[in-house]
């Protein structure tokens, strides 16, 4: 009794270390008055790091309109880094080249889901390293929602 007591303590406390780690890792959904979700992560649950050391910074878009919509995925700062490579997913998990800072993947019907990945390097030796995205809406011209997501540098 005593040794599965002590187990399920210690499977408690795996479970609750990995939640305290990954939890300042991504950032919530912000959801968009035209249709949109845009949500993001530190891959790999990086929360603070080196300089010279690699990055990567995952931000997806995800339909919730009932209408197919076109919204770009738009790398608007990037701090403390500089940025090395980026991939573009489309929904149906193809990688396609980018647009400048940009990932522009068409137009997504209710439920899809594009992301945009950003390979960085840490250039800074203080403060945050800062990735913020937000769509664009090319048509319209309506930008947002974004999400900022932050390492530390130690």
């Amino acid at each position: 009794m005593r040794r599965t007591v002590l187990a399920l303590a210690a499977g408690a406390a795996i479970v609750l270390s990995f939640a305290l780690a990954t939890r300042g890792t991504s950032a919530a959904p912000a959801p968009s008055a035209h249709g949109f979700i845009v949500t993001g992560s530190v891959a790999g649950g990086v929360t603070s790091a080196e300089s010279g050391q690699p990055l990567t910074f995952a931000f997806s878009e995800k339909s919730t309109g009932s209408t197919p919509q076109s919204e770009d995925l738009v790398l608007e700062s990037l701090t403390h880094a500089s940025l090395v490579s980026i991939g573009c997913v489309e929904p149906n998990g193809s990688q396609i080249n980018a647009d400048g800072n940009a990932c522009e993947p068409g137009f997504l019907s209710h439920g899809q889901s594009a992301s945009a990945v950003y390979n960085a390097t840490i250039t800074g030796t203080s403060g945050n390293v800062a990735a913020r995205l937000c769509l664009s809406n090319e048509g319209t011209g309506v930008v947002g929602p974004c999400v900022t997501l932050t390492v530390h540098l130690v």
